[in-house]
């Protein structure tokens, strides 16, 4: 059983990284221990363990005086992410083989992630990571579950701007769905390949998107 303690380390980590991934807080630039210790209402102990576990995630970077900051992406760094999410998902699909798609089938896409094709950013980015998991655990491996939930979390923000400039995202997701559940595995590993390489080629103008929409 979980000590007191041990509960207090985990709300106090399970908060602050909900409100990096949620962007309260501005990207490059450094946080303050004491800020966020009084925002969360704890004391310092447990958002200084926290902070060192979300940069062994790597939503943090660290900052001067050896604190930390909430990540910046540079063009590589963001085109390295985009190609290991994509060699993730095609492991996994590789894996699965012929493993059963536990998703939703292409008539409950809809009710499973709403009206994708009017849906907010939000909802559209939180489907598309609903989706590459289930697409992680059908290869059943825990390994690449738990790979493609930090890939996502890291990708996040990128995400919100990439249905700025692409109106299509949602029928991305909704194709991906659709073969998935039809079992075209060589169709689904084209386009998993497609969606990756139009964000590897974008990245120089989705890292100023990012940068842009950050909060002052």
């Amino acid at each position: 059983m979980m000590s007191p303690g041990a509960r207090q380390h985990e709300k106090v980590y399970a908060e602050l990284k909900q409100a990096l991934l949620a962007q309260r807080y501005t990207a490059g630039r450094d946080l303050s221990v004491l800020q966020l210790a009084s925002d969360i209402g704890t004391s310092v102990s447990p958002v200084r363990d926290a902070l060192h576990r979300l940069y062994g995630e790597g939503l943090l970077e660290m900052g001067e005086h050896r604190g930390f900051r909430l990540r910046t992406w540079s063009v590589e760094a963001l085109r390295d992410c985009y190609t290991w999410h994509g060699h993730l998902i095609r492991m996994a699909l590789k894996a699965g083989g012929a493993a059963k798609f536990d998703g939703p089938a292409v008539d409950g896409w809809a009710i499973d992630c709403g009206t994708i094709d009017c849906a907010s950013p939000d909802r559209i980015v939180a489907a598309a990571e609903r989706l590459f998991l289930r697409f992680a655990r059908m290869s059943g491996s825990g390994e690449l579950v738990a790979a493609v939930r930090n890939a996502g979390e890291r990708l996040r923000a990128v995400r919100l701007v990439e249905t700025e400039r692409w109106s299509d995202c949602g029928d991305e997701l909704t194709a991906a769905n659709t073969l998935a559940a039809s079992g075209s595995a060589q169709e689904l590993l084209a386009a998993m390949w497609n969606y990756h390489r139009r964000r590897i080629r974008a990245a120089g103008v989705l890292c100023e998107a990012v940068s842009r929409s950050a909060p002052d």
